[in-house]
């Protein structure tokens, strides 16, 4: 009798181990695709009028993630410098920057990877003055105080406006200020010159408060945008990079046939002019696509102009930024 109890219970406590090592593998399994904890997926609005916007305001992420089990949170940046500090702190998983940034980022090993280009003529950076401005010219910024975010694609813009007129940039007084900060400078006469982007431009030049000197359209320069993955995410959550490109897509598809009801989304969530919005989006090219080899070489360019200039310290190589594996396995 006290044998076969002895028995009985070996072959309980054999199944019972039997059923925690099969759970602890299944738990394995889940945690290695991602599937058994809920993920957040941390999206950053990087400024100006985007699609991004668009697609917070319909839900997209928030519905395509949701059947992957993960949540979205949303932040906002004024510029891609603030943007990049939060990338480090884990608070950004996807955003765009400008080629300027991704220089000056991987310069100072950002843990990034471009994973698609969303456009290619620099969201309208250009360097403003007030409509009666004497400057009429580059060349006439010499000496001149410049308002700037330091490192933003209308720095970048800024120093390759002034190289390709013989300045340097410290021919001129730059001036560092976010936005928000640059806008009454300017207002007030407190700087020269704006180096800045949309909608800023459109709305100063739409109202008769500034006129452009030069922009990326009048300069012919290729001013790409992109968008960028915090590394670890994109190797821990392959699956998840790759619906959030397929919703991207879906956002660049529905602009382009509903400009009326994005510039109403924008119109609202950027508390601007409805007509001006539109003029805005009907200007703008948004896409999605592949780093193409003219895109790379214009961010390679980029990243040589910067270190002449001293603005980063070694040689970047640009071949090892990108990676379009990610955007290849969001068309699958």
């Amino acid at each position: 009798m006290k044998t076969g109890t002895h028995r009985k219970w070996k072959k309980t406590g054999l199944l019972v181990l039997a059923l925690v090592i099969g759970l602890l593998s299944l738990a394995a399994c889940g945690k290695k695709d991602g599937s058994s904890e809920k993920v957040t997926v941390n999206i950053a609005i990087n400024g100006g009028l985007n699609l991004l916007t668009i697609a917070k305001n319909k839900g997209w992420f928030e519905e395509e993630f949701a059947n992957a089990n993960a949540t979205v949170q949303w932040n906002e940046f004024q510029s891609s410098v603030p943007l990049l500090e939060g990338l480090v702190s884990d608070r950004v998983d996807f955003s765009f920057i400008g080629d300027g940034t991704v220089v000056t980022g991987k310069a100072a090993n950002s843990p990034f990877t471009v994973i698609s280009v969303t456009g290619v003529e620099g969201n309208q950076n250009s360097v403003i003055v007030k409509p009666d401005s004497p400057i009429k010219s580059i060349a006439d910024l010499k000496g001149k105080q410049i308002a700037v975010a330091k490192g933003s694609s209308a720095h970048i813009f800024l120093i390759k406006a002034l190289q390709k007129n013989g300045l340097k940039e410290s021919d001129v007084k730059i001036v560092q200020l976010q936005p928000d900060e640059a806008n009454p400078a300017f207002q007030a006469g407190q700087v020269d010159a704006w180096g800045i982007w949309d909608p800023f431009v459109t709305t100063e030049t739409a109202a008769n408060r500034a006129r452009i000197v030069e922009s990326v359209k009048t300069m012919n320069f290729i001013a790409p945008a992109v968008m960028i993955g915090r590394d670890k995410f994109l190797k821990d959550h392959p699956d998840l990079t790759a619906i959030y490109l397929k919703v991207y897509q879906k956002a660049v598809d529905w602009v382009s046939q509903n400009i009326d009801e994005a510039a109403d989304i924008l119109a609202t969530e950027k508390k601007m002019d409805k007509a001006l919005v539109k003029t805005l989006l009907q200007n703008t090219h948004y896409i999605n696509e592949p780093i193409t080899p003219e895109v790379a070489e214009a961010i390679q360019t980029t990243a040589d102009i910067l270190l002449e200039s001293g603005t980063i310290k070694e040689k970047l190589d640009v071949s090892k930024v990108y990676d379009n594996s990610y955007f290849e396995n969001s068309k699958k």
